[in-house]
């Protein structure tokens, strides 16, 4: 199987700000969980520290936007 992703720098936050696990996971998720929950765990994470002290990042949100396509 052949498939592509591609994320908005909200959406990768999942790896890259709150290192939920590498980018083959967050792969993997999207296989399996599809986009919007990637999202919603993002979300989540983001409302969980919303002084952003346990996670510093420059914005309390940022746009979060996923594809994940099975070619």
């Amino acid at each position: 199987m052949t498939a592509v992703a591609a994320l908005t720098d909200g959406a990768a936050r999942w790896v890259e700000t709150f290192r939920e696990g590498d980018w083959a996971e967050c792969f993997g998720l999207l296989r399996k969980e599809g986009p919007q929950h990637l999202l919603d765990r993002v979300r989540e994470l983001e409302h969980a520290d919303p002084d952003r002290l346990a996670f510093p990042r420059g914005k309390r949100h940022d746009d979060a936007a996923a594809v994940y396509v099975e070619l």
